[in-house]
């Protein structure tokens, strides 16, 4: 899945906006809603098509790999 860069700024924008709202709101409860917004975010990529090459100590290639599937993030 592509990164939603839009539903990124929104979570952003929503732990902002708690914190003017709310004057109980600290800097741990921002620090801690802003990580959970790009937490969120980075998780949800998708990784596709990653290829490698093999090389010995020699750096001569002795082998090459890729992955066809999509890979995620943890």
């Amino acid at each position: 899945m592509a990164l939603d860069k839009i539903a990124l700024a929104a979570a952003l924008k929503t732990a902002f906006q708690a914190g003017l709202d709310d004057p109980n709101w600290s800097v741990d409860d921002a620090a801690a809603a802003m990580a959970d917004a790009i937490d969120l975010y980075v998780r949800a990529a998708a990784v596709i098509g990653v290829t490698t090459d093999v090389t010995n100590l020699a750096n001569v290639l002795i082998g090459h790999g890729a992955q066809t599937g999509t890979g995620g993030l943890s």
